[in-house]
């Protein structure tokens, strides 16, 4: 693997609420990383400010927002986790095709309708436009944030089942998605390996929850390096914190990539 291949893999989350603070990481970080996702956080910080704030600062944001889509260049992942019954998944699955991204997201629970209704969507608005790349279509499987005690808490393992369920969960979500015809999951790099042997070699996944050897796990409960991600089969890493809360986000991204490359290489 090259290391323009590994810092291909990277999309770093933009899970920030200030589109200021936006703009200086993609600034910062644009051709040094694969991508960028900008999550709920951003999306309705930014909404708020639009429809709360004078008139003046709502310009500013505005302005601003043209700005950071403009230096993302279409390389953004949307992560709207979209879960709604069909006729509404098609709607916002139109209206995100306009900003043409490089990928967004629904969440495979779901079900058929509503992943059906987005493949089809996405295929429409995409001759419509007359785009050259469509944008990928990726399902959410099992949050990398629940554990087996939340699946009880859900009805998706009893009590008395002693045996692990996330993994089948996690696989029998990601090949409804693929038999619905979406490109790919988000799922957590623990379950990478099954995916990739239950989904073939073409089908692709991209992995939260990933941190550096010794960084803290935060919110996740699956976690794993991104070396390790990429080594079992992932298509690519989402990262935050490992590379955004860092004084230097480039050597950051660098000590990633570093990271990739040493753990993928040694295999060969």
């Amino acid at each position: 693997m090259t290391r323009e291949d590994a810092r291909s893999r990277i999309i770093v989350a933009l899970d920030v609420n200030s589109v200021e603070k936006a703009i200086e990481l993609v600034s910062k970080l644009k051709g040094k990383v694969g991508g960028f996702k900008i999550g709920f956080e951003f999306i309705y910080s930014m909404f708020a400010t639009l429809v709360t704030s004078s008139a003046e600062v709502a310009h500013q944001t505005l302005d601003q927002l043209r700005e950071l889509f403009a230096n993302l260049d279409h390389q953004e992942f949307l992560d709207g986790k979209i879960a709604d019954i069909g006729n509404t998944v098609a709607g916002a699955c139109k209206a995100i095709c306009r900003l043409q991204p490089l990928m967004f997201n629904v969440h495979a629970f779901a079900g058929e309708p509503a992943m059906k209704a987005a493949r089809k969507a996405v295929d429409e608005m995409s001759t419509t436009l007359e785009l050259e790349r469509k944008p990928l279509l990726l399902a959410v499987t099992v949050l990398t944030s629940l554990g087996e005690e939340h699946l009880i808490q859900l009805s998706l393992k009893t009590e008395e089942d002693k045996a692990p369920r996330r993994l089948e969960l996690v696989i029998k979500y990601a090949m409804l998605a693929q038999a619905c015809g979406c490109d790919g999951v988000i799922a957590s790099p623990l379950e990478v390996s099954a995916i990739r042997t239950a989904c073939g070699p073409n089908f692709l996944i991209f992995t939260p929850g990933v941190r550096l050897p010794g960084s803290s796990k935060g919110d996740q409960v699956a976690v794993s390096t991104p070396g390790n991600s990429i080594l079992d089969g992932a298509t690519g890493v989402v990262v935050g914190r490992d590379i955004t809360g860092a004084e230097d986000v480039v050597e950051a991204a660098e000590r990633v990539i570093d990271n990739i490359l040493t753990t993928v290489n040694e295999q060969i």
